[in-house]
């Protein structure tokens, strides 16, 4: 097995106990019997696996709006990793670091958004679009973790239609084409 996924399961197996913040790179290294040297040549810390785990699903749901998927499946599948992965998830963004994955995951929506826009010939250097951008993945993940954190009680196809709402215009015409 690829050492990049052993640390991934060990890093998955410990979020289902505590927070990121409360994780070490000694426990993963230790959980896994490779070096931390071995580590340290796939990952800068442990943030970084937790942003390189958290992008392997993302671009594999949400991610796909640039490939084709429309953006309410898309998030459907998104959602349902959150479903799947709850109390990982939730122990992950607990986290207070910079580098946490509240961060990683707004960051990883701008340029999905911005990748999206950009194939539909929309100028994302635009003050407009960058503004709409913005508030579409800053207000979009926060919800997202709110849903998670208050233990999913809507429905991920209320949300969806909720968050779909609420995005702003200049992006809603896009997705609705």
């Amino acid at each position: 097995m690829d050492s990049k996924i052993q640390f991934v399961n060990a890093l998955e197996e410990l979020l289902y106990k505590k927070t990121l913040d409360e994780i070490s790179v000694s426990e993963l290294v230790n959980r896994t019997n490779i070096s931390r040297r071995t580590f340290y040549r796939h990952f800068t810390d442990k943030y970084d696996l937790a942003s390189w785990y958290f992008e392997q699903f993302y671009e594999a749901t949400f991610g796909q709006i640039v490939k084709g998927a429309t953006w309410e499946e898309a998030l459907l599948k998104y959602l349902d990793i959150y479903e799947e992965k709850k109390m990982v998830l939730l122990h992950a963004y607990d986290s207070q670091d910079i580098n946490g994955l509240r961060n990683y995951d707004i960051m990883l929506t701008v340029k999905t958004y911005e990748t999206y826009l950009e194939n539909k010939g929309v100028d994302i250097k635009d003050e407009k679009i960058r503004f709409a951008i913005d508030i579409a993945s800053i207000g979009g993940t926060d919800m997202i973790i709110e849903w998670l954190k208050n233990g999913m009680k809507m429905k991920k196809e209320k949300l969806v239609e909720l968050l779909k709402r609420t995005l702003p215009n200049d992006i809603l015409i896009m997705v609705e084409q």
